[in-house]
């Protein structure tokens, strides 16, 4: 089994998508329980099925894309862990 690591840019990515929803609803509850919920789906999905999200060549030829509600994730596979390097809402990521 993998083990899933987020970078430093997929944390910060997160915490700026949990000021977004805060920002929005005014609750941080909802904020809390929607990263919650992203962050299940990708621990879940991906170790399950490592390979389950796309390849993303024009990134990388070593990285592939998820998507949760319409947010992107890129991640890398090695062979003992995967590592989600960014979490984007927009159709690539500012590199």
């Amino acid at each position: 089994m993998h083990k899933i690591v987020f970078s430093k840019t997929a944390v910060a990515n997160l915490v700026e998508q949990a000021k977004y929803i805060f920002e929005q609803t005014k609750n941080e509850d909802v904020a809390d329980r929607y990263l919650d919920k992203m962050k299940n789906y990708i621990i879940q999905t991906l170790s399950n099925f490592p390979k389950a999200g796309r390849p993303t060549e024009e990134l990388s030829a070593s990285t592939r894309k998820l998507v949760y509600q319409g947010y992107s994730i890129i991640y890398s596979v090695s062979d003992t862990q995967i590592e989600i390097l960014v979490i984007f809402r927009e159709n690539l990521p500012r590199l």
